[in-house]
C-alpha cells in the first residue's frame, strides 16, 4: 500500500512541475513545446501524421517518395519535351522522329486471334518471306535460262555487276524486317542471295538484289585518260610505266599490231617460267585486245617475277587508251590498275626465315 501512494506521489509532482512550466512559458510570450513520450503507440502514430500547432507533418520516407514522383515528373516532361517538333529557328537540339519513335510492328492478327501472315509462327515472318520470295525468282531465271536454250538463243552472260555496291549489313536487315534477326539467319540469307547474283540471267532479278544492297559512294577522284598519240606513218601508240618491289618497266603499246612482244630485245622467252609470261599477256587477253597490238617493254632492276609484275602494270595503263570507260572500269575491278606494293620480309634473327623457325628439340 505504501508502495502505491509512493508513485502516486512521484507521478502528482511531475504534472505539478509540467503545469508550471507550461504557465510560465505562456505568461513570458514564448510557445508551448509539447513533451512526447516513446511509451504509447497509438499517440506516436498521432503526433506523426500531426504537428502540436494543428498543422499535417509528414515522415522521413513520405518525403523521400514524394521528392522521386516530382524528379521522374519532371524527367517526364522533358522526355516529351524533346519530342515535340519544333521551328528550326528554336532548334537546339534536333533529332530526326524516326530516331526517337522506334518502329514498330502493327497488329499481325485479326480479332479473332487469326494471323494475317503464312508465316507468323516461324518467328520471322518478314525474314522467310524474303526467302521465298528469292526461291520464286530463281525458280523464274532458270524457266527463263531452258526458253533461251529452247529457243538456241546465243547470248552473253547478263550476270548482275556487283560492282559500287555491297550487302547490307546485319542490324540493317534487321531494320528492314523489323525482326530480331540471329548470326546463322544473316549468313544463310547473304549465301542465298550469292547464289542467285551467280546466275547467268541474275541481272533480270535487279530490282530485287539492290532491295537487299547499298550503293557505295567512291570519294576517288577520276583521272584524266590520255588521249593517243600516233607515230609518222599514223599509228597510235601509247606508253605505261610501272613499278614492282624494286623493278620499273616501261612499256609502249602499238596499235594495229600483229601480237608481237618484245622484252629488253627479247621475245616472250625472256621469261622462263610460264607463270611469268601469263601476267604479261593477262592484260592484253581481259581487254580482248592479243593479237591485235604490239607491244615493247624496257625493264631495269632484277627479280624475274617482280619485272613480269611491273609490265603487267604499265601494260594496263597504257592500254586504258584503246579502251572505253566499262571497260577501264573492269580493269579496275579485276585490280589491273592498282599497283602491288608487297615486298618480301625480312628474315628475323633467331629465325630460319621470316615466319619458319628452327626445329626445335627437347634434347
Amino acid at each position: 500500500m505504501a508502495s502505491v501512494i509512493g508513485q502516486f506521489l512521484r507521478r502528482s509532482s511531475t504534472l505539478v512541475r509540467i503545469s508550471c512550466t507550461v504557465q510560465a512559458r505562456v505568461a513570458s510570450g514564448l510557445p508551448h513545446i509539447q513533451q512526447y513520450s516513446s511509451s504509447s503507440s497509438s499517440s506516436t502514430e498521432e503526433e506523426s501524421m500531426t504537428s502540436p500547432e494543428g498543422g499535417a507533418r509528414m515522415s522521413k520516407s513520405m518525403l523521400a517518395y514524394q521528392q522521386r514522383a516530382e524528379a521522374h515528373d519532371k524527367f517526364m516532361a522533358d522526355q516529351i519535351a524533346e519530342r515535340t517538333l519544333m521551328l528550326p529557328s528554336s532548334t537546339f537540339s534536333p533529332r530526326h522522329p524516326s530516331n526517337v519513335f522506334i518502329k514498330k510492328k502493327a497488329a499481325e492478327f485479326d480479332i479473332s486471334g487469326r494471323p494475317f501472315h503464312t508465316f507468323f509462327y516461324t518467328g520471322y515472318p518478314a525474314y522467310y518471306q524474303a526467302l521465298h520470295d528469292l526461291g520464286k525468282t530463281m525458280i523464274s531465271l532458270d524457266q527463263f535460262a531452258n526458253r533461251m536454250a529452247h529457243l538456241k538463243v546465243e547470248n552473253e552472260s547478263q550476270a548482275f555487276n556487283c560492282g559500287g555496291s555491297e550487302w547490307v549489313s546485319k542490324a540493317e536487315l534487321s531494320n528492314k524486317f523489323l525482326e530480331e534477326l540471329h548470326d546463322k539467319h544473316y549468313i544463310f540469307f547473304i549465301q542465298s542471295m550469292n547464289r542467285l547474283i551467280e546466275h547467268p540471267y541474275s541481272s533480270r532479278a535487279q530490282d530485287f538484289i539492290m532491295r537487299f544492297r547499298k550503293v557505295v559512294i567512291t570519294t576517288q577522284n577520276k583521272e584524266e585518260i590520255p588521249k593517243l598519240m600516233y607515230t609518222a606513218e599514223g599509228i597510235p601508240y601509247m606508253t605505261g610505266s610501272g613499278k614492282r618491289k624494286h623493278t620499273e618497266a616501261t612499256v609502249t603499246v602499238y596499235g594495229r599490231g600483229s601480237g608481237k612482244i618484245e622484252i629488253n630485245g627479247q621475245d616472250m622467252r625472256f621469261f622462263k617460267v610460264i607463270q611469268d609470261r601469263e601476267q604479261v599477256v593477262f592484260p592484253l587477253q581481259f581487254t580482248n585486245l592479243l593479237g591485235k597490238v604490239d607491244l615493247v617493254a624496257n625493264v631495269t632492276g632484277a627479280g624475274l617475277s617482280s619485272s613480269a609484275g611491273a609490265i603487267r602494270l604499265a601494260t594496263a595503263l597504257a592500254l586504258c587508251s584503246f579502251v572505253d570507260e566499262h571497260m577501264r572500269e573492269k580493269m579496275r575491278l579485276a585490280g589491273l590498275l592498282s599497283k602491288d606494293f608487297r615486298v618480301k620480309e625480312r628474315k628475323k634473327p633467331g629465325q630460319k626465315g621470316a615466319r619458319a623457325k628452327f626445329t626445335w628439340k627437347k634434347r
